[in-house]
């Protein structure tokens, strides 16, 4: 503590905890540093409280097959980005063992409050330990004797442990054997001061602030991703909305497809974020209805009102009030939005287009003054955020490539 290295240590070791699965090390780190950055999950845990535990990190990922083989380096960082933080990701091979020094010292020592918090992906084996991959916070660096200090998940292993800086960056070279790429560290934070310690132009995974998704979660399908981001890249520069729905209906042969890459989230606890839900439908509703001749009516039914009507997607609407939704693809037991399969294609075609298309269609007049009612500009940002995270979760597909 006289050294000053220990700035990061007493908000991660509040949070510390045992990752409940084996393989659970990325999740279980993952937890702790959302929960350390005093990040709202917009979800009770149990009773009223709100405190993010793994089972909440259900985006750029399969639960089930994370227990059983962990999450790589890449899913990490786009598990991060889906939760609201900024994340700063630097595979091991790009590094050196300088410029490792100096984030342990910007995220140990330079911090009175800490707002940012280092994670390493690393090979055991390395360290001398059992196991082969790892994710761990680090929780202090000692200057004098150049060691820093993990705080290590698998607690039925090893409890926090010191270990020399430049051996802890040797552990970071090997190749992981799923992605044939180094392992690496990565620096989280959740106030947008990232941009002040990081230059963006250096790494292209520096990301700027994104909030956090109230609509979709993206699901853990990287090769139905890299498909997608392949079909984009044949199109470029001529997308349009009957392309985009081509794909993702499979040429209108499966109207639930959208739903293999991403997912509603759960439905909203806060009033704000109940009326940010309703403000968000309500501009998507009216931004829709001026491609209407592109979006098909079916699209936008509810499932209750397809069962209603037997199925006769063709002859029905929206039922009255315009409340069209779709089942939702996850557990029957979970309370997730219940939002169109048109509503989420709209978003996708809105991520499939250039930063600079998506805000002119966001902020263009136009739209009937009806659907205007609680859209302002925090609306219209929130939707362009919305697009923004499909749209990493795309590009992120082959980062392990």
């Amino acid at each position: 503590m006289s050294t000053g290295g220990t700035s990061a240590f007493f908000s991660l070791i509040e949070q510390l905890q045992t990752q409940p699965e084996p393989a659970y090390c990325g999740l279980t780190t993952l937890v702790i540093i959302l929960n350390a950055l005093a990040v709202d999950p917009r979800r009770s845990w149990k009773g009223p409280w709100r405190w993010y535990e793994e089972s909440m990190l259900n985006c750029c990922v399969d639960l089930d097959l994370a227990k059983e083989t962990g999450i790589t380096f890449s899913t990490f960082a786009c598990l991060a980005k889906c939760q609201g933080l900024d994340v700063h990701a630097v595979h091991g091979s790009d590094s050196t063992v300088e410029e490792f020094r100096q984030i342990v010292k910007q995220t140990c020592t330079h911090q009175k409050l800490p707002s940012s918090f280092l994670v390493i992906s690393y090979t055991r084996k390395v360290l001398g330990q059992t196991g082969t991959g790892h994710f761990s916070p680090i929780g202090a660096y000692d200057e004098a004797s150049d060691n820093v200090l993990i705080l290590d998940t698998a607690r039925f292993k090893y409890g926090p442990h010191w270990v020399p800086l430049e051996l802890v960056f040797e552990a970071l070279i090997p190749e992981d054997p799923d992605t044939g790429q180094s392992r690496g560290y990565v620096v989280l934070s959740y106030d947008g001061k990232q941009d002040e310690i990081f230059n963006p132009d250096t790494c292209h995974r520096c990301n700027s602030h994104l909030p956090l998704s109230v609509l979709f979660g993206s699901k853990q399908n990287d090769s139905l991703r890299k498909e997608y981001k392949d079909f984009l890249e044949s199109l470029l520069p001529n997308v349009t909305l009957s392309l985009v729905i081509s794909f993702w209906t499979k040429d209108r042969t499966n109207d639930n497809y959208i739903w293999e890459l991403v997912q509603p989230q759960l439905q909203p606890v806060d009033s704000a974020d109940v009326d940010m839900v309703t403000s968000l439908r309500r501009l998507l509703k009216g931004l829709i209805a001026r491609k209407q001749s592109d979006m098909p009516s079916a699209l936008l039914l509810t499932w209750q009102w397809r069962n209603i009507n037997n199925g006769n997607k063709s002859d029905v609407g929206c039922p009255p009030g315009g409340s069209c939704c779709t089942p939702s693809p996850n557990n029957g037991s979970v309370r997730t939005l219940e939002i169109s399969p048109g509503e989420a294609l709209y978003i996708v075609y809105l991520a499939s287009l250039s930063k600079e298309q998506r805000r002119c269609i966001v902020y263009e007049d136009g739209i009937d003054a009806e659907m205007r009612i609680g859209v302002d500009d925090t609306v219209r940002e929130q939707l362009l955020a919305e697009a923004a995270l499909v749209l990493y979760a795309i590009e992120t597909c082959d980062w392990d490539v």
